[in-house]
């Protein structure tokens, strides 16, 4: 019984706090309710499908950045995602392109042309990798912009002595710059063998600037066009090798052999006839031997 007074005091309490709300819920504070959930709500979508945008824009971009297998692709997507770190993601690529494969490898060749094009592949590289230690973090990214101050040193360094066009006395590179460049990178992990290489090596080229000036330029210098294959010369295949033993032509007679309409003739020699042989005389002739009879007449 008492159980049941309770519950029924209970539910006399509960319709009553709803009743009392529902009195003090009326006209603008009913307004102020719903408009506040409705803001919050959403709010919630509007997060949510920004968040789900946002996304699916990186995961595009990071699509592209794997597709990005070609130069123009690299500066394409550089372009398109540029002041964002997926935009200094692609120029980071690029510049690893420019300098590794259509740079450095290319300016020993004798090629003028070939050199020309290698040279501002470095050129554009290093320019890059000097772009990127400013818009990289080096509190969050300091491997990355140890790269890049490294990196920027070789193309610099690979320029130095090089002119700007052939049989020029400029140089694209400058050798303070090298130094400054190495010197950058190794203070970044200055406890790594790789900054302690690059300290060494920024020492090393300081202390003979001249002697690694000359020789880089003895490195771009102009040589001299070999010999060409198409003109032909004395020998096996006109190599060179001489004639192959007992095929040597015939010596040339000395002086002028060739025909001229007013040389003498020379005299024609004639040769005597032979006299007929003698007539056999006929009383000095021997006797015909008789013909012989058939045997058994």
């Amino acid at each position: 019984m008492k159980a049941e007074e309770r519950k029924e005091i209970e539910t006399n309490s509960l319709v009553h706090a709803v009743q009392k709300v529902r009195e003090r819920v009326t006209g603008r504070t009913l307004y102020y309710v719903i408009g506040t959930a409705a803001l919050v709500i959403g709010g919630i979508l509007l997060y949510r499908y920004l968040t789900g945008e946002k996304s699916r824009n990186r995961d595009a971009g990071l699509m592209q950045l794997i597709n990005a297998d070609t130069a123009e692709k690299l500066k394409q997507g550089m372009e398109d995602h540029r002041g964002t770190t997926l935009g200094s993601t692609f120029k980071l690529q690029l510049a690893r392109h420019l300098l590794l494969n259509e740079g450095l490898p290319k300016l020993g060749t004798d090629n003028s042309e070939a050199r020309k094009q290698a040279a501002n592949a470095v050129t554009d590289a290093r320019t890059y990798y000097l772009e990127l230690t400013g818009e990289l973090k080096q509190k969050e990214e300091a491997a990355l912009v140890r790269e890049a101050w490294h990196s920027a040193a070789q193309a610099e360094e690979g320029l130095v002595g090089l002119p700007t066009a052939p049989g020029g006395t400029d140089s694209r590179g400058n050798v303070d710059k090298v130094v400054e460049y190495y010197e950058k990178s190794a203070s970044i992990f200055p406890d790594s063998e790789p900054s302690k290489r690059d300290k060494a090596r920024a020492e090393k080229i300081k202390a003979n600037k001249d002697q690694f000036v000359a020789d880089q330029k003895k490195i771009y210098a102009e040589r001299p066009a070999p010999p060409s294959f198409d003109t032909p010369r004395p020998g096996i295949g006109g190599h060179g090798l001489g004639p192959l033993p007992g095929t040597e032509p015939p010596p040339a007679p000395k002086g002028d052999t060739s025909p001229k309409a007013d040389a003498p003739t020379p005299p024609k020699i004639e040769v005597p006839a032979l006299p007929p042989p003698p007539t056999p005389d006929p009383k000095k002739a021997p006797d015909p031997k008789p013909a012989e009879t058939p045997k058994g007449k």
